[in-house]
């Protein structure tokens, strides 16, 4: 997603199941970010600078690719669980000139030079590439990555950046409707030899997508309405908002409720939430906003409800989402590029104090 400044097939349960046989080919259980992966309890992302807070402008490209993937690799090194891009044409604030690095293609690269973590786009657009082609590419980023990918989708919302590359923008009812469709099809084309689908939006006939993930992706999804996380109830394993505190315990109410209507144990999805953050005093986050247009008062309206502050201030906010449920706490570094300084302290001085006991 893009900076957003502000409060952003296992259909009945979240949990693996018994592998399968499909057309001949055996099929594995899903991936799931489970808490057995760490030592730990909560599991940690950040997002590498891509471009998502215009702070690219004014870059050379190869110079900006060389740095994100040094900071990749330095995230990875510091022991976060996933790194993340935003899925978007153009870069956020101002007139959106800055640099900006297409998702897939950039995680193939990223996937080089990372050795453990996790690579996702939170959240990737269902209506910017047709199923099959989005099945392909982050199949291949599966592979490359050696079964590292997160496979996280949503039903789009900027309808500035839909204008600006002649794509229609859809209704809400459509672009739901679209999520589910591209969803529930490349769950099918990963886990299917041969698929035929007849959807509203999406149609396959006879359609193959080799290669494929040799076990099905963790799926998260980036809804926030009920509709949407109705899918969510039936299809994924982890729910994501970029939301404030009392809006992710008001989500988290709707999810369960979905769940019930779903026949699924609320138990057996997660949740996460994408905050910005900034340990280093702020002057970083006042950068950002100024880049976005953002008048000097914003800073005093955005701290409260982000990850800026000192550690400790950072740990108390993040508490209070774990406490809420949230299992994957994810960040937005305001200052990265120019340095992975927030990045470090957040995982030597946060996230150590929710290790488990």
């Amino acid at each position: 997603m893009c900076l957003a400044i502000g409060s952003g097939d296992k259909s009945e349960r979240g949990g693996g199941a018994a592998p399968t046989n499909q057309g001949g080919r055996v099929v594995a259980e899903t991936r799931l970010m489970t808490t057995e992966e760490k030592t730990g309890s909560i599991t940690w992302g950040a997002f590498v600078p891509h471009g998502g807070a215009n702070e690219f402008a004014g870059w050379e490209p190869g110079k900006a690719w060389q740095r994100m993937a040094d900071a990749a690799a330095a995230f990875d090194e510091l022991g976060y669980d996933h790194l993340w891009l935003s899925d978007h044409l153009m870069a956020s604030g101002g007139d959106r000139s800055g640099l900006y690095f297409e998702a897939y293609t950039a995680m193939a690269g990223l996937s080089q030079v990372t050795k453990r973590a996790r690579l996702g786009a939170l959240v990737t657009c269902a209506a910017y590439r047709s199923a099959a082609m989005l099945a392909k590419q982050a199949a291949n980023v599966d592979v490359m990555s050696n079964g590292r990918l997160i496979f996280a989708l949503g039903g789009g919302w900027d309808e500035p950046e839909f204008d600006a590359f002649g794509l229609p923008f859809p209704s809400a009812r459509d672009r739901v409707e679209l999520f589910t469709e591209t969803l529930e099809s490349i769950k099918r084309l990963w886990s299917e030899d041969q698929v035929d689908y007849d959807g509203n939006q999406v149609k396959l006939t006879g359609a193959r997508c080799e290669p494929r993930p040799a076990t099905m992706p963790p799926i998260w999804t980036g809804t926030h309405g009920p509709k949407g996380l109705r899918v969510a109830a039936r299809l994924a394993d982890v729910a994501n908002w970029n939301v404030g505190l009392a809006d992710f315990k008001r989500l988290t109410g709707v999810l369960n409720e979905a769940c019930e209507k779903e026949g699924r144990d609320p138990a057996t999805i997660d949740t996460s939430v994408f905050r910005l953050a900034d340990l280093t005093g702020g002057d970083a986050t006042r950068r950002v906003l100024a880049n976005m247009g953002a008048p000097p008062e914003a800073y005093d309206a955005v701290k409260p409800d982000h990850f800026i502050g000192t550690p400790d201030e950072v740990a108390e906010k993040v508490s209070a989402f774990v406490d809420a449920g949230a299992s994957h706490i994810i960040s937005m570094f305001l200052d990265s590029p120019e340095s992975d300084d927030s990045a470090r302290i957040f995982m030597e001085e946060v996230a150590p104090r929710f290790a488990a006991n």
